[in-house]
């Protein structure tokens, strides 16, 4: 008997003010109504379709936080077929979603992430699920003991358009804007530890002094041994019966006794006598608990797994957990409370497959916010052998999420928790160009941040969109795999090791050697279910550095950003590369230009004019010069240090009107050229003018997210004159 199959669904064809959107706003920034009527322009555009949020192409549907990871989470579902600017092998378009954080007085921006999204043949009743990850350190934090810091996060998705930053009000045409309440984890610090004792024998002083006098403390008075383990990270549970008391009716029996039968039966020697005499000491009946522990059934009235997604370019899952209740989840922040396990299952084709568990500590939270508090749980996990090399080569695999509340999850896709509940969505597995070998096969990934294959082997520049051309300086990070590590549980022993060998270009073979400068790894180990990020230091030893990552249950070992090492070349040369694990495997050789010296830059005004004749209405002109010795230069921008307010002025650089600050292009030789600026709307005063010269080269470098970033060598030099009224 034939088979049918069911055709996918085709969305209909984009309308005009998706496709053309970005002209539509050039010609008109009002077009669809988006403009607030405070802004000038407001008044001046009208608008000609009125569009604003528009969730029929994307949606963001959840944010969470991880205050053990200090991680935020955004997940973004894409709800149809076409609609983003082509298939799997263009360019397509990129979703952005930027987020801020208020702590009671004003929005702040974190930043913006983003991703690649394309026309894919997925059924519209099957949306994908993408995640976004942003690490940050909270501005705010309190000690346990006191009021908890609960801020508002604000997530603006926009396709195509990048939301602009330092405006919470901004109203995206096709997207959406979603606020949600986290959690910051508590101060552990020993200003803390000393306001607590100082409490407890009754002596009450301000947070800033207890700071001020924590800080002011001579080292030599200060015990470190003891305080490493006095300190008020070392957070113990509540006791059973102060958790009864405290929560008197509000809180039923099957939840507060919970976690002590299950974990009474996961136990090889249960002690019955010992159980039903804890259980009667706290005032709690069994008869009650056990029934609703024999017959699970999704209880969502404490937690709830809300989103589950794929960080595609991360390889991380990230699932979304409300918390509904201000109690119940086994104590306050100066207790290890509770925590939200979710187990991870990814259907290849095949059945489900288990990815692993992870968690996040939760605590009761006095009074809760509206709507709960938002967490994000998240798991990296390893894709590789799913890949698929090609644009073409579309995959889809679905994702289920299991919640269960401070039960860890057996390995198991059909378990039903008794607290907690289980979501399913699709995701799209990131594509490769890369042939990731077995066999312990080592490849790089990127090189300062750039795709690997965007640099040429040859010359060692960047061929990659904005970039091309440019060379290399500062610390030059390189991420990458190893593709079958082994089961080394975070035992430096079991862990495979592999250096970095580094030449100029010039030199024969012979003159490979080491890389040898340490760098640093946040490190995140999950064991259990619990993970736990720390800041570890990679030192070479021997010519060699361990490699850290370890996907293989039940401990689980990632390093953020699969960071292998970083590059600090001297001098100005061609470098040449590559990757070699113990044992003999290598990468690719790769090659990278360096330019150390940024370009020289020179500013002055025209001969003949002084303090004395430089009057209001007259320009001011000059000359300015910029050179460079790898003649890899680039452009250079004209701007004042500062204007009064209500002051303007109008720049001309080479004769044409330019804008202030705008980069204008010189020819790689180097220039120089001629500026001026008007003086009509400047109020007489002192001026300040300062020429930055930029050259072809991206300044690498890692900061303390870990999320490695670049930004292009400069130099800049700066005029000052004074402007006087003119003569009466």
């Amino acid at each position: 008997m034939p088979t049918t199959t069911k055709a996918t669904p085709q969305a209909a064809l984009p309308p005009l003010e998706r496709t053309k959107v970005q002209s539509l706003l050039l010609q008109n920034p009002n077009y669809f109504g988006t403009l607030p009527a405070t802004d000038a322009l407001a008044a001046k555009f009208k608008p000609v379709i009125v569009k604003n949020g528009d969730t029929t192409y994307e949606q963001i549907t959840c944010i969470g936080y991880n205050p053990d990871l200090q991680e935020l989470s955004g997940i973004v579902k894409i709800n149809l077929n076409a609609g983003y600017n082509g298939g799997p092998c263009t360019a397509g378009s990129n979703e952005y979603v930027r987020f801020f954080i208020n702590y009671g007085t004003a929005w702040q921006d974190l930043g913006v992430q983003s991703f690649n999204i394309h026309d894919i043949p997925h059924t519209t009743e099957n949306p994908l699920d993408y995640a976004v990850n942003l690490h940050f350190v909270p501005a705010e934090e309190h000690c346990c003991f006191e009021a908890p810091v609960l801020p508002q996060v604000k997530a603006i998705l926009s396709w195509s358009i990048i939301p602009p930053a330092g405006n919470p009000n901004y109203i995206p045409v096709w997207g959406n804007v979603l606020n949600v309440n986290i959690q910051i984890a508590p101060s552990t610090s020993f200003a803390c530890l000393l306001k607590k004792g100082l409490t407890n024998i009754g002596v009450d002083v301000a947070k800033e002094k207890v700071t001020t006098l924590a800080t002011s403390l001579p080292a030599a008075a200060i015990n470190t041994a003891a305080l490493k383990t006095a300190t008020l990270a070392q957070k113990l549970p509540a006791a059973l019966p102060d958790l009864v008391k405290a929560y008197g009716n509000t809180v039923p029996p099957e939840r507060v006794g919970f976690t002590a039968v299950t974990q009474a039966l996961s136990t090889s020697s249960l002690n019955t006598n010992l159980l039903h005499s804890t259980l009667a000491t706290a005032g709690l009946d069994i008869a009650k608990i056990i029934p609703v522990i024999n017959k699970p059934n999704y209880n969502t009235t404490y937690e709830e797994v809300k989103c589950v997604g794929l960080n595609r370019d991360a390889s991380t899952l990230n699932a979304t957990v409300n918390l509904k209740q201000s109690s119940g989840f086994s104590g306050g922040l100066c207790t290890t409370g509770s925590r939200e396990y979710v187990a991870f299952y990814m259907d290849f084709g095949s059945g489900w497959v288990y990815m692993g568990t992870s968690s996040v500590g939760v605590h009761d939270i006095t009074p809760l916010p509206a709507g709960g508090l938002s967490y994000n749980v998240e798991l990296p996990v390893n894709l590789l052998p799913y890949q698929k090399v090609g644009c073409q080569n579309v995959y889809l695999a679905k994702v289920m999420a299991i919640l269960s509340w401070n039960q860890l999850p057996p390995v198991n896709p059909a378990w039903v928790p008794v607290w907690g509940n289980m979501i399913q969505a699709w995701a799209e597995i990131r594509n490769t160009t890369v042939v990731i070998g077995g066999n312990n096969q080592p490849t790089i990934i990127t090189i300062g941040t750039f795709p690997a294959t965007n640099v040429d082997t040859n010359t060692g520049l960047l061929n990659f969109e904005t970039y091309s051309g440019y060379s290399f300086t500062g610390v030059i990070p390189i991420t990458g795999i190893i593709s079958t590590p082994p089961d080394s549980n975070s035992n430096a022993a079991s862990e495979l090791k592999y250096r970095i060998m580094l030449k100029r270009a010039s030199q024969p073979d012979s003159a490979f050697a080491p890389v040898t400068n340490s760098f640093d790894v946040l490190q995140t180990v999950i064991t259990a279910g619990i993970p736990v990020s720390t800041v570890v230091s990679q030192v070479n030893s021997l010519g060699y550095y361990n490699y850290l990552v370890d996907y293989t249950p039940p401990t689980l070992v990632t390093v953020y950003g699969d960071l292998l090492g970083a590059l600090i070349l001297p001098d100005s040369d061609l470098y040449e590369f590559y990757l070699e694990i113990e044992g003999g495997l290598k990468t690719t050789r790769y090659r990278v230009k360096s330019d150390t010296s940024a370009p020289s830059v020179a500013i002055n005004i025209d001969n003949g004019q002084n303090c004395g004749t430089l009057v209001q209405g007259n320009p001011v002109t000059g000359t300015y010069s910029i050179a460079d010795t790898e003649n890899n230069c680039l452009g250079v921008a004209i701007d004042f240090i500062y204007l009064p307010p209500g002051s303007s002025s109008s720049l001309t650089v080479d004769g044409v009107v330019q804008g202030l600050g705008a980069l204008v292009d010189v020819p790689a030789i180097g220039k120089n050229g001629v500026w001026a600026v008007t003086t009509n709307s400047l109020v007489p005063c002192g001026y300040n003018i300062r020429l930055w010269g930029y050259d072809k080269t991206v300044v690498c470098y890692a900061y303390i997210s870990y999320a490695y970033s670049i930004y292009t060598e400069y130099n800049d030099a700066t005029l000052g004159f004074c402007l006087a009224k003119p003569p009466q």
